[in-house]
């Protein structure tokens, strides 16, 4: 039988919030492949997409000493071998994990070192009542879809997003993604701490040890960060607007 991995202390991760932005001098921070990506997007999702990356570029460049646009991603899938895979730092010690959510109009991203993560975030959780029974059956296990219907219908919606967001960030935090079916994870209800009750089919070794952490947000905004193997998650919150501003400055371009 092989022996449970041991839990490591408490780890610290940096949650950092920004807003899409169409601006021009982001996009000099990306590499060749992510303008690629960029293209193929439409104006809203473009924006999202190259604010993360270059938020994302910008924090890991002060961890590692590497200008952000010289820093390498590999988004690999360890299932196929296509390039939609969770995406990774090429070179280092492999010592820092990062994960990238976005929605509306809020990009986060959440980094820590020497253990797996997961964020995501869900903003503006409405929906019609014939959508939100679909969803519900399909991301719910059976004890948390009995919960579910025993909410007042009005506070449903919320709670959705609430579960949604703690199972994606535990099974992003995996590298599994949507491979494998929300209803087969089961986490706590929306009305109690974040937590992780059972693991379903999630690939690593120590899903079943994730530590969940909801993070704050407005009335319209949910979300969750996940982190695999540790004891406890000490998160802190940052501004990566006032991060991406001081970056794309002129006198931080180089600019007059």
């Amino acid at each position: 039988m092989r022996a449970r991995p041991e839990r490591r202390g408490t780890v610290t991760c940096e949650v950092w919030w920004a807003t899409p932005s169409g601006a021009t001098a982001l996009a000099a921070l990306l590499e060749a492949a992510e303008h690629r990506r960029a293209e193929r997007l439409r104006d809203h999702d473009r924006a999202r997409f190259v604010t993360a990356r270059a938020l994302l570029r910008l924090v890991l460049a002060a961890r590692t000493g590497t200008a952000p646009s010289e820093l390498r991603l590999d988004t690999t899938c360890y299932r196929c071998g296509a390039g939609h895979g969770k995406p990774r730092l090429v070179g280092g010690d492999g010592s820092v994990s990062f994960s990238i959510a976005h929605s509306g109009d809020r990009v986060v991203v959440a980094v820590a070192d020497g253990t797996a993560i997961g964020v995501d975030v869900e903003v503006g959780a409405g929906t019609g009542a014939e959508e939100l029974m679909s969803l519900g059956a399909s991301i719910l296990a059976p004890a948390e879809l009995a919960d579910y219907w025993r909410l007042e219908p009005s506070r449903r919606p919320r709670a959705l997003a609430v579960w949604w967001t703690r199972k994606e960030a535990v099974l992003k935090a995996t590298g599994d993604g949507l491979t494998v079916p929300m209803r087969s994870l089961a986490v706590t209800t929306p009305d109690e701490p974040a937590a992780l009750r059972s693991t379903g089919r999630a690939r690593s070794s120590t899903a079943a040890m994730a530590v969940l952490h909801d993070l704050a947000a407005d009335e319209r905004t949910v979300a969750c960060v996940a982190a695999l193997g540790v004891a406890s998650l000490t998160v802190v919150e940052r501004d990566g607007d006032r991060l991406l501003a001081s970056a794309t400055a002129p006198a931080a371009t180089g600019r007059a």
